[in-house]
């Protein structure tokens, strides 16, 4: 089915590995034009290498930025708009996440990192792209945790900043809905990516198949699984879809029933 993405502008945040990357490369593989950015400048000349010579080099642009730096965030609109012309119709807003802290851990400074790389990122990407969404209408996309609806220990500082985008988000849905403007966000569960590997690193007692067993769907998911969504819900196709705030995370927010066996047999 044609998304009818041929020829959309869009700006794919963290687009450099995981999420983003498989983000970027569904969009361009329905025709998009697509902007990547992330804090490494290596990995994202990398990532823009591979994604142009699938798809085409003339269709994407890499740009190393810091998406908890305001300035950075505008030259990021503004480089999209100078090469794909004065209309953005995709803002896929995506990075990481906080560190992993007890409450009684997590000083000041690390709130203050968090707001600014989790949620005032969000903010300033919106109000950056916001008059050239638009010109045409559009879709703004933002990638949070599945924490977000079931808090986890250690994850206070995740919990409470995506909890803050997600409110954002459902009354900018609101304010934009009459520009043809959509607002929607999906809350990531367990996924293959780089950053659950590096997170599996510092805690050797959990695996893949551990994770995996305790989901009813029996695996965790796939970066391509999450971006046929992404695609999905930000095409002209879904115009009538905003305000949504959705978990996919192969049925774990539901409970373990379905998983008990797998998670039995793992176990012996």
């Amino acid at each position: 089915m044609d998304l009818g993405l041929t020829g959309k502008v869009a700006i794919v945040g963290g687009g450099s590995d995981g999420l983003g990357f498989a983000i970027a490369d569904r969009l361009l593989s329905e025709g998009a034009l697509v902007t990547i950015f992330a804090r490494r400048a290596q990995k994202v000349s990398d990532a823009a290498e591979r994604l142009g010579s699938k798809h085409g080099r003339e269709r994407v642009l890499g740009l190393a930025a810091d998406c908890s730096d305001a300035a950075d965030i505008d030259r990021v609109t503004a480089s999209t708009v100078d090469r794909f012309g004065p209309a953005v119709h995709v803002l896929v807003t995506n990075d990481g996440g906080p560190p992993i802290g007890r409450i009684d851990e997590l000083t000041d400074e690390i709130w203050m990192q968090a707001l600014a790389r989790h949620f005032f990122y969000v903010v300033r990407s919106v109000r950056a792209t916001l008059p050239y969404l638009k010109s045409d209408g559009g879709s703004i996309l933002n990638v949070v945790s599945s924490v977000v609806q079931r808090p986890a220990i250690g994850m206070a500082a995740s919990t409470a900043v995506w909890s803050a985008v997600v409110g954002y988000a459902q009354t900018l849905a609101l304010e934009v809905g009459e520009h043809d403007i959509t607002v929607n966000t999906l809350m990531s569960g367990f996924f293959d990516t780089p950053l659950l590997g590096k997170a599996l690193d510092r805690q050797p007692e959990l695996s893949k198949a551990g994770l995996g067993s305790g989901v009813p769907m029996g695996r965790i998911g796939r970066p391509a699984e999450f971006a046929d969504l992404v695609a999905t819900l930000v095409s002209p196709n879904s115009r009538f879809v905003t305000g949504l705030v959705a978990p996919i995370d192969g049925g774990a927010g539901i409970g373990l029933s379905g998983s008990l066996t797998r998670a039995r047999r793992a176990k012996d």
